[in-house]
């Protein structure tokens, strides 16, 4: 299996459309997706997608 680590601060206008391409690619791969503490509603927009969200704020 394929895991695809995604780190992310302040994502919002463009983390949708990364994991929407990513999902259109198929199964066979893990998306964890570590957020840095980001305050523009990036974690909620990522907890819609089938990936593993990691909120580590301060990092």
């Amino acid at each position: 299996m394929l895991s695809i680590i995604i780190p992310v601060l302040n994502e919002a206008l463009g983390i949708a459309a990364t994991l929407q391409a990513l999902q259109e690619q198929g199964d066979g791969c893990e998306v964890i997706v570590v957020d840095g503490g980001s305050r523009d509603g990036t974690p909620a927009l990522v907890r819609q997608f089938p990936v593993t969200l990691v909120e580590r704020p301060n990092a």
